[in-house]
């Protein structure tokens, strides 16, 4: 264990003995300690003599005071304790460790790669002011990047009144470096403007925001009162979560007017599992600039050890962009993108599913309610090889006109919205009532649609990255049903659907029926074989 470590573990240690456990509190008493050595240091040869626990006490009292900190929660001896421990203990490794430590809070602390391409970007442009938001959450890139000794002027932010103490106590030697606080859900009254602005908004939630605005969740929110600040020429780099790039709706109006206010001018999808174990969604970096763009460029990131570097980059011009229905680039940066290219480009007529469809997911299921009943679920383990495993499936003791919503239908198609393999099936005829797990989405067609063709359309190639596309999660597959109802598929005539559909049957049962022969004589030739062997 480091030397630095070893100190903040023992002043931990202390704390803990003493009921000082919240997050808050461990970073106030290092604030605490850290500004009593600043006071003391500045008096010169009296410095050790103050160190006696009576008269280091009495002057932490006076000179730090309790107005800003609040009540010391013990006595001289504790605080004598706290002092020896703490007061060589680096503040901002400090609260980096205490902040990855907190399970109560749970805040994101975000990879130090995406800290290190902000700085590089700026470098590039020669971006000089900077503004950080919500500060807490881009600490570790702070730490490892060190961008506060380079020649920038920046401005951190944050909404946490002893976060913001403790980096305007670390911060105090650094002139270049201004510490505010304030919430970036709300207009933020200041008057300098930024060449660089970075942000990591929280993910998923609604603001209470004024009647006429187009958009209520926290990452748009953020970004349209950070655009205000940004000088001309300028950028703005934000993460967000994979449903603020193609949801359709009020977010879908949002991505329209920011890209008019201010273009996007490049994307990245950033690596699976990035931000884990805070959350496992899949997650993009969009960079927005003041200034009108020709290109548009589209990356998709991996990790290389602790580096974020570029796996794949396109570009595409900016008009092209602005064509666009979402901003979903997974699907442009696929090797074959060119086969999504003639789909998309195709004469055919396509229609979206929400269209043509009833979409809803299935009932959430404790395992504890799964008991003997007359009510049968399916889950994914009742798919298999494109097809309804009937008599495995498990039941619930339930009453029938609470769970109607659930029912599935002969015909419906069913599909895997949970786990790690996408799975597709058409409904076959059951007794019975069946209803859908919470895994399964069921998607139930007006006469437009048959089912067997639009499963054999999602099952292809283009339809499984359409599929992917849309994806939330990581490795953990976690599909919406508002989302996949933008899914487009062909829309050709009920003849023309049914004739790929019997050309579809009749290949699969010869595939069946070959691999089943050549199985069976398998198995014989090598019993025979093995008979022969003594």
């Amino acid at each position: 264990m480091l030397e630095g470590d070893k100190l903040i573990e023992s002043f931990w240690n202390i704390c803990l003995l003493h009921d000082i456990s919240s997050r808050d509190q461990l970073l106030r008493e290092a604030v605490r300690v850290t500004q009593t050595k600043s006071m003391l240091e500045q008096q010169g040869e009296a410095y050790q003599s103050l160190l006696e626990p009576e008269v280091l006490f009495r002057w932490m009292k006076e000179y730090v005071g309790e107005r800003e900190l609040g009540h010391f929660p013990g006595d001289q001896s504790l605080f004598y304790k706290l002092y020896q421990a703490g007061k060589d203990i680096d503040l901002l490794e400090y609260a980096l460790q205490t902040l990855q430590q907190d399970r109560v809070t749970g805040g994101i602390i975000v990879h130090s790669g995406i800290m290190d391409r902000f700085v590089t970007m700026c470098d590039r442009h020669h971006y000089r002011s900077l503004l950080i938001t919500e500060t807490e959450k881009y600490i570790r890139g702070l730490v490892d990047t060190q961008c506060f000794k380079q020649p920038f002027r920046i401005t951190l932010l944050t909404e946490n009144y002893i976060f913001a103490k403790l980096l305007k106590t670390y911060f105090e030697p650094y002139h270049n470096v201004n510490i505010i606080q304030g919430s970036i859900y709300h207009p933020l009254p200041l008057t300098e403007k930024f060449e660089a602005i970075l942000t990591i908004p929280n993910f998923g939630m609604k603001m209470d925001e004024d009647n006429d605005v187009i958009i209520r969740d926290s990452e748009g929110v953020a970004v349209n009162h950070l655009i205000p600040l940004l000088q001309e020429g300028g950028k703005i780099s934000v993460t967000f979560p994979a449903r603020m790039m193609f949801q359709s709706g009020s977010i879908a109006t949002w991505r329209k007017q920011t890209n008019g206010i201010v273009p996007v001018c490049n994307i990245n999808l950033l690596p699976d599992g990035l931000f884990r174990p805070f959350t496992s969604i899949k997650t993009y970096q969009v960079e927005f600039g003041s200034s009108p763009v020709k290109d548009v460029l589209l990356g998709r990131l991996q990790l290389q050890k602790m580096t974020l570097v570029t796996e794949r980059e396109i570009n595409i011009h900016s008009e092209q962009f602005l064509m666009l229905d979402n901003w979903r680039i997974d699907m442009l940066l696929e090797e074959d993108h060119d086969l999504l290219h003639v789909f998309q480009q195709a004469v055919v007529p396509k229609v979206k599913l929400r269209d043509v469809a009833e979409i809803f997911r299935g009932k959430s299921i404790l395992k504890q309610n799964l008991k003997a009943g007359s009510i049968r679920v399916l889950n994914i383990s009742n798919l298999d090889d494109g097809e309804v495993i009937l008599d495995e499936l498990e039941t619930i003791d339930e009453e029938e006109r609470k769970v109607r919503r659930y029912e599935i239908l002969k015909d419906d198609l069913v599909m895997t919205c949970r786990g790690t393999v996408n799975k597709l099936a058409v409904f076959p005829e059951s007794e019975g009532i069946v209803i859908a797990s919470a895994n399964i989405i069921v998607i139930r067609f007006k006469s437009t649609i048959l089912s067997q063709y639009a499963k054999m359309f999602l099952e292809s190639p283009v339809g499984s990255t359409l599929i992917q596309s849309f994806q939330r999660g990581t490795t953990v597959m976690n599909l919406n049903p508002a989302d996949l109802a933008e899914i487009e598929i062909p829309l050709l005539t009920k003849k023309e659907q049914r004739d790929r559909i019997d050309r579809y049957n009749e290949e699969k049962e010869r595939y069946k029926t070959i691999v089943q022969e050549a199985t069976t004589r398998w198995e014989q030739v090598k019993n025979q074989l093995y008979g022969e062997l003594y």
